[in-house]
């Protein structure tokens, strides 16, 4: 016999599985436990970095507070004495002037690097050292850059040692204006004719023709044997330099290979020097029947006139 099952109350509807309730009440009681310790993590690190700011602020105020007392309010610390080793670049007065520097102050209050930096800012200075010795001594030494020549303007009757109108330049083409006029800067080379609209105190000067005429004074220098000292240069040609000995010999020379010329103008020279005679000029850029001529003797006049004074003169002292 078969029997045929009577149909449910509900129809089809899928019944709720048992036990999803209580799953999303646990849900909800872990979101909030998660939410209760977050901010127990945000509490604790808040507290304990607020600790750690007292802490640190403290141990600040305890170390200013004795750094004050032991140091810069004790008076064993205050400045007695500023030794200064100043190369001739400026007086003890104007250094003072310049670092800010005074005696009387704590020395732990002086700014040393604002010092170096005032002094650095002066062209003649190129190198500077600053250094405290306790309990009260600071010692500035200063070494200036070293000036191989004047650039001067090209005036007729122009003083070329006048600092309004003429600059010191070393050997790198840095310019700089002198405080102080050393006596040995009355004996370096005048270099004419540079044409720059860049010619600056304390700036470096990038001029093709500058620096040409001192890659000369750097090749005589390095060659003392070419018996050739310089008095003035003039470079407004741009193709050669024009230089006038400290025995007015007038002497051109090419802008290049300055060894080779100088190697003939000191075969010249020694002939001079053991013949007698006296170069007027020489035009080095021609390399084979170079220009060359020589002061004219005086007439024969004039030398036994000459002669005859001497031996006046001769006679007198032995009377």
């Amino acid at each position: 016999m078969i029997r045929h099952s009577s149909p449910s109350p509900h129809g089809n509807r899928r019944l709720r599985p048992a036990g999803r309730g209580q799953h999303l009440l646990n849900v909800k009681v872990r979101a909030v436990t998660a939410r209760r310790q977050r901010r127990q993590k945000v509490s604790s690190l808040f507290w304990m970095s607020a600790l750690l700011v007292i802490i640190c602020v403290t141990a600040w105020l305890g170390i200013a507070t004795a750094l004050d007392k032991f140091f810069f309010s004790n008076s064993e610390y205050t400045l007695k004495h500023v030794t200064l080793e100043l190369d001739g670049v400026m007086t003890r007065e104007e250094a003072l002037e310049e670092t800010g520097i005074r005696e009387g102050e704590n020395i732990f209050r002086v700014d040393l690097s604002n010092a170096e930096r005032a002094l650095r800012a002066v062209p003649q200075v190129g190198d500077v050292c600053i250094e405290r010795h306790l309990p009260d001594q600071i010692s500035i030494t200063v070494t200036a850059r070293d000036p191989v020549a004047w650039v001067a303007p090209l005036e007729k009757d122009a003083d070329p040692f006048d600092p309004e109108k003429s600059l010191l330049v070393d050997e790198t083409g840095y310019l700089m204006k002198p405080r102080i006029i050393q006596p040995e800067f009355y004996h370096l080379p005048v270099i004419y004719g540079v044409q720059s609209d860049n010619i600056r105190d304390g700036e470096p000067l990038h001029n093709e023709d500058l620096h040409r005429a001192l890659a000369l004074l750097d090749e005589v220098a390095r060659h003392p044997e070419c018996l050739l000292n310089i008095r003035t240069m003039n470079i407004s040609k741009g193709y050669c330099v024009d230089v006038v000995s400290d025995r007015n010999a007038r002497v051109t020379f090419s802008t290049e290979e300055y060894s080779e010329q100088l190697a003939r103008l000191r075969q010249l020279l020694e002939h001079c020097r053991d013949s007698g005679r006296e170069l007027d000029s020489v035009n080095l850029m021609v390399k084979r029947n170079t220009p060359v001529t020589f002061v004219m003797a005086p007439p024969a006049t004039e030398r036994v006139a000459g002669a005859n004074q001497r031996t006046a003169s001769s006679g007198g002292r032995k009377n």
